[in-house]
């Protein structure tokens, strides 16, 4: 990716950060920088050099709320995707997007249908309490990924029915999701079978001393932390706004990176592979469609 091409996606990146905080802030919210956006804060102040995207969590009730005042709070052309608004958003994170641009990546590109909004987006991770019981883990670790299983063999199933072409990567769970059709059957419904996946990751909504992104890497050793080092925040600087960050950064950084003080130049995970800063994703589809 280009220079110019990189700075173009951080503004439109940074408009969006913009909007969804003044969210956060009208309805009291927290929330925190995540991944590589906290590297980023800290280090940095501001994005990694090389970094495409932003990244932010909150714990599981304020993205529950969140997912309720959101929608009416992003007009166009401002998108607020989750499952609630497109029902083939993923359902474990919800993405603002600027439906007035072009941005989607591989993954977008090979299986999701044409009315799914394309826009430059940022990430909006969920932090679940995590069981502290090794065996409650294990149990709840089957569940996530038998539903994940679900979900993936049924946006397989849509996109072979809709395409007629084999999806490469699920359709190897396709039987996972025609058999829990079966036991549903008319009362099946997409945003209900996701909303049991997120019930899931939230595991009964028992507070406990550990938090981690269940529905992105269910108990990933680098993807749960101490609860304790999300009770208090603190504003940080980012390009040219501030950004909450947790105030145990440090702990959760290490967690992650382990010697994050050292830049070690990598990708984005996004795969961005179509960006137009300028052009609507509908149209930008159109032309691809006519070319």
């Amino acid at each position: 990716m280009s220079e110019a091409c990189l700075q173009e996606i951080q503004k439109v990146e940074l408009d969006l950060l913009e909007k969804f905080i003044s969210v956060c802030k009208k309805y009291n919210i927290m929330y925190y920088a995540d991944a590589g956006t906290l590297l980023g804060a800290v280090r940095h102040k501001g994005f990694i050099p090389w970094d495409d995207d932003i990244d932010l969590a909150l714990l599981w009730p304020d993205y529950q709320k969140l997912m309720e005042v959101a929608p009416r709070e992003c007009e166009y052309p401002y998108f607020f995707q989750c499952i609630y608004t497109d029902a083939e958003a993923l359902p474990g994170t919800c993405r603002l997007r600027r439906s007035d641009t072009t941005g989607f990546t591989r993954w977008e590109q090979e299986n999701i249908g044409p009315e799914y909004d394309r826009g430059v987006f940022i990430d909006i991770f969920p932090l679940f309490y995590v069981p502290e019981s090794i065996e409650e883990r294990q149990k709840q670790k089957e569940k996530v990924l038998w539903l994940w299983e679900v979900i993936r063999g049924h946006d397989a199933y849509q996109y072979e029915r809709r395409t007629g072409k084999r999806n490469a990567a699920y359709s190897k769970y396709i039987p996972s999701f025609l058999k829990y059709y079966e036991t549903m059957g008319e009362d099946f419904d997409i945003v209900k079978l996701k909303e049991e996946y997120l019930h899931a990751c939230a595991w009964g909504d028992t507070r406990t001393n550990v938090v981690g992104e269940t529905s992105v890497k269910c108990h990933g050793a680098n993807a749960m932390w101490d609860a304790e080092w999300f009770e208090n925040c603190v504003e940080m600087p980012f390009e040219n706004t501030t950004i909450n960050c947790p105030a145990a950064y440090d702990e959760v950084l290490t967690r992650v990176y382990g010697d994050w003080r050292t830049p070690i130049k990598g990708a984005s995970e996004h795969e961005i592979v179509a960006f137009d800063a300028k052009m609507p994703w509908r149209r930008y589809l159109q032309l691809q469609t006519e070319c």
